[in-house]
This record gives structure tokens, sequence and C-alpha cells, in this order.
């Protein structure tokens, strides 16, 4: 009876091995763009951002959304001074922040949503979920569990340039796949820009 017993054990112990061998092999093949939408951080190491000026700092009015597309014509985004400090914010007063405006969950259009008394963009209208524009896009109501993707800003003197995108946007899977550039937008030269993680 005892050796029964050992060798049920040890049938079930190689299963259970390998099970974790074929976990593991099956998670090497994720694509990364997953891992991407999932963490909400970008990784630029295969994929170089256009660079496209949007405006300049001390043209925007606080809390008047300034709507405009990126990296792709078909990518809408917009770019708002909050009048209050932003993660990943730029400006004298590091308030100056641009976000996709498809919901992450859905694809919902968050285009006039803006609601500037909360410094957040929503509610969707699929699944009213609102996004925290101060705290780098994190869903704060409803569905959504990601991060609304947010276009990395940097300032040249007073224009606002789009350089990058932290997260994955809406229906793909390559932010920079599927499309053509957002009209002006350029390829920096020589080797181009590449964006550290979150």
């Amino acid at each position: 009876m005892t050796d029964q017993k050992d060798s049920e054990f040890c049938f079930s112990r190689r299963l259970a091995m390998k099970g974790a061998a074929c976990g593991v092999m099956a998670a090497s093949f994720v694509p990364s763009d997953i891992v991407e939408a999932a963490t909400g951080e970008a990784d630029l190491s295969r994929d170089i951002y256009p660079e496209l000026r949007i405006g300049n700092a001390s043209a925007l009015i606080e809390g008047e959304p300034l709507a405009f597309a990126y990296p792709l014509k078909q990518q809408p985004n917009l770019l708002v001074k909050l009048g209050t400090t932003a993660r990943r914010g730029v400006g004298v007063d590091r308030d100056i922040v641009a976000y996709s405006t498809l919901c992450p969950h859905m694809g919902g259009s968050l285009r006039g949503r803006y609601r500037h008394d909360v410094n957040a963009l929503g509610p969707c209208p699929f699944h009213f979920s609102t996004f925290d524009l101060t705290k780098g896009g994190i869903p704060v109501h409803a569905q959504a569990t990601q991060n609304l993707p947010q276009i990395v800003l940097r300032l040249d003197g007073d224009e606002i340039v789009a350089v990058g995108v932290i997260g994955l946007i809406y229906g793909q899977r390559n932010n920079l796949e599927g499309g053509d550039f957002a009209e002006d937008a350029q390829k920096p030269s020589g080797s181009g820009r590449r964006l550290m993680r979150g």
C-alpha cells in the first residue's frame, strides 16, 4: 500500500512540473505589446516615436483643452493646462499634460469630457470610466482597469513637443502601426529619442 501511495505522489509531482514548464514557455511568447498594455508603460527599444510640435505653453488657457492627433492620424488626444502639478507634467508649474481620448476599456470617446473642477477626463459614454489627469491617468471610477495612455511631452523653450506615448492606445497592437503619422509629425534626427519606463 505504501508503494502505491509513493507512485501516485511521484506521478502528481511529475504532472505539476510539466505544467509549470509549459506555463513558463507560454509566458515567454507573450507579445511585449500585451505587457506594455498591462503595465501602462512603454518600452521604445524597438520603435522611435515621431516628434510633433503641438503649441506654445504661454498660449494655453487653464482648463481649456486643445485637441490633436498623435502619433498616428487616427489617434485623438487632448493637451490641457490643469492649473495644478501633475505626474509627468511640463511647464513652469508642471501642470501641462496630454492624454489619449480613447478609453482603454472599450475605446469610448472621451472627447469633450474634460472636467476642470476635478482635473479628470470622463465619464466614458460606454461604462462611465473616469481618469485622474494629475496622477498619470489612473482610472478612478467604473470599468477601466488600465491608465489612460499619456502622451510624453517636452518643452523646447515655449514650444510643447509630443515625443512618445506611455501605455497602449485602444485598438492598437503597437501605437506606431496601422496608419500614417499625424500631420507634421517627424522622426527625430540621428538615433532618435527613446523613452524611459514609467
